[in-house]
């Protein structure tokens, strides 16, 4: 298969060049979708964001790995719990005593797994490598956990992009503090840093020295063992890591805003208001979870917004407007799996959702197809509009050349039609995927579509729906005790006497996303709201049907009373929802933490 692959993607790049198939031999679309097509861990992007947020530039390579590896054979091991606890027991900064020999380095090992230290692929055990770290204290970030920031498949820098709210400009830029969420300031200054930096303070007069940052242990007589902890771990390392290296701009934050620009508008008013008014009122421990059931909800509605947009799009042409735009529909099983009628319309409509997100890897392929072409276009180049926070105007312009509602249409079809005859007649020489072939030869369809069509099918499932069924079900947080949706496999008979094996996923609401969603909108200023008026901000802000049917389902109203109920249950075994009587006003969603008025929240 890979010797076939790099076969057609070499006939590719002789006919279309090997720069231009570079360009569209990707997932990828940042001016659409600022994060990458693939699989990421939202628990491990908040220490990312931390180092972003307080130094307003991207992390390069730390020190944690030459602090606490094994040497062996004079090469150096990945960490393990094991090797961590062995260099923290003996480090003399660590200020960590009683843990000594093999029983007190087991303790402190157990401690550090609990606490701070996740290893690979959820592995339990001391002598597996060490692979994500927990947001415990601002300190975190001092760890470069995962070792490449990519891998985290730029989650952090939009989600910085998106609290800084910077107007314009290409890149963020420190300095540029009238958010209420400025980077490249101390812990003091930023509402996220304050809530992980507790007892931190700046040595000396630059905020912006990478070694300027220190805990203060006088101040803090009431840290946490996991925050002391994750302390003596960074202080063992030294310092930050420093800033990313690289050519093109790689050590600095783009400042983008999805296509989806209302769904990003909600994630960051969501982040924003519930950090601003809960992040000093609610427990850490139960905050973290809280607020990654918050990034993970916004996540699936930005990718899964930018998806209904961008179909909508190849339709009309244009992206629809600021105040048209809606979540995406997502039918919720309230019961959790209890109710085997509830979890199989979830089911049904997720695989729904499922089925149409998979054409968002052949738009995002024609919008870079189109997009080749007008840049180089002589009497378009120098007209384009800007792109680099909103790419509205640009897609915009493109729908129009796609549907021959520019004067440039013509021409740049009749270019791409050539360059789809050309790799046919390549490909068809070499005697490679017939089916294709056909396809790029097919004149009914726009030469945009046909094109891109063809060079996702030469890319394959893997790199393309793949990838970005991936980034989906990253978002989602499947099976995580604080994600949005749960999987199941099930096995169908087929013709011939074979089963055939298939995932299910159903929506459903953990503990902590109903605590987020309850403190979320009460934090727009509320003591109470009613069940009613909950169900109604779930909608319309996060696409969450509870007692009505989505647009195009159709349910029954029995099953949706069920459901309701259902909810009702749970909401009241949390301590959320309280009522004396069966009236739908009467029942109010009730907070558990206080609101905090006086914080820089907007």
């Amino acid at each position: 298969m890979s010797a076939g692959e790099r076969t057609v993607k070499a006939i590719a790049e002789e006919v279309l060049g090997s720069q231009r198939v570079r360009a569209f031999w990707t997932a990828n679309h940042y001016g659409v979708l600022p994060i990458a097509a693939q699989s990421y861990d939202i628990g491990a992007i908040l220490p990312a964001v931390l180092y972003m947020t307080r130094w307003g530039h991207r992390r390069g390579k730390g020190r944690f790995g030459a602090t606490f590896s094994l040497q062996v054979d004079d090469k150096l091991q990945v960490p393990t719990i094991s090797s961590v606890a062995s260099a923290l027991e003996a480090a003399t900064e660590s200020r960590l005593s009683g843990f000594g020999g093999e029983i007190g380095r087991a303790v402190l090992g157990d401690l550090l797994q609990t606490w701070c230290l996740e290893n690979r692929s959820h592995a339990t055990g001391h002598d597996e490598p060490v692979q994500r770290v927990y947001p415990a204290h601002y300190l975190a970030s001092w760890i470069d956990l995962p070792g490449t920031i990519a891998h985290l498949r730029q989650v952090p820098e939009m989600l910085v992009a998106l609290l800084a709210d910077q107007p314009d400009g290409e890149w963020l830029e420190i300095g540029r503090n009238t958010a209420a969420f400025p980077i490249g300031v101390a812990c003091t200054e930023n509402p996220l840093l304050k809530v992980f930096g507790r007892h931190m303070g700046v040595r000396g007069r630059f905020v912006s020295d990478v070694s300027a940052d220190r805990y203060d242990d006088a101040q803090a007589h009431d840290a946490s063992i996991d925050e002391l902890l994750m302390v003596r771990l960074a202080e063992a390392c030294g310092g930050a890591p420093l800033k990313a290296r690289g050519s093109d701009g790689s050590d600095r934050i783009a400042n983008r805003l999805p296509l989806a620009r209302r769904a990003a508008s909600v994630l960051r008013a969501d982040l924003m208001q519930f950090i601003g008014h809960h992040g000093q009122t609610i427990p850490r421990p139960l905050l973290m979870p809280m607020l990654e059931a918050g990034i993970a909800l916004g996540l699936t509605q930005v990718i899964l917004s930018t998806s209904a947009l961008l179909s909508d799009w190849e339709r009309s042409g244009q992206v629809q407007a600021l105040d048209q735009q809606r979540p995406w529909p997502l039918f919720v099983d309230a019961s959790q799996g209890q109710d085997r009628r509830l979890r199989e319309v979830s089911e049904m409509c997720t695989g729904e959702t499922l089925r149409r997100h998979e054409r968002l890897a052949v738009t995002m392929m024609v919008l870079r197809v189109l997009e080749d072409r007008v840049r180089v276009d002589r009497k378009l180049r120098d007209q384009l509009p800007t792109a680099d926070r909103d790419s509205t105007a640009l897609v915009n312009l493109l729908g129009d050349v796609l549907h021959e509602r520019h004067p440039r249409s013509q021409a740049i079809a009749d270019a791409i039609d050539e360059d789809a005859m050309r790799l046919a007649e390549a490909l068809s020489q070499e005697g490679q995927v017939p089916d294709i072939v056909e396809r790029l030869r097919e004149g009914q369809s726009h030469p945009a579509i046909r094109l891109g069509e063809a060079l996702c099918q030469l890319m394959g499932d893997k790199l393309q729906r793949g990838n970005h069924a991936q980034a989906l079900e990253s978002a989602l947080m499947t099976d995580s005790p604080h994600g949005l949706a749960t999987k199941r496999r099930v096995y169908r008979a087929q013709p011939g006497g074979h089963r055939e094996s298939q995932d299910l996923r159903a929506v459903v609401l953990q503990a902590p996303m109903l605590d987020f969603l309850v403190h979320r909108f009460l934090a727009d200023g509320g003591s109470m709201l009613s069940l009613p008026g909950f169900l109604r901000r779930m909608r319309e802000d996060h696409g969450l049907y509870i007692d009505q049917q989505p647009p195009g389902q159709s349910i029954s109203q029995q099953l949706l009373a069920d459901n309701k109920r259902f909810l009702e249950r749970r909401l009241r075994d949390l301590g959320l929802l309280i009522g004396v009587n069966d009236a739908e006003g009467m029942k109010q969603i009730k907070p558990r933490y206080d609101r905090e008025v006086n914080t820089h929240a907007a």
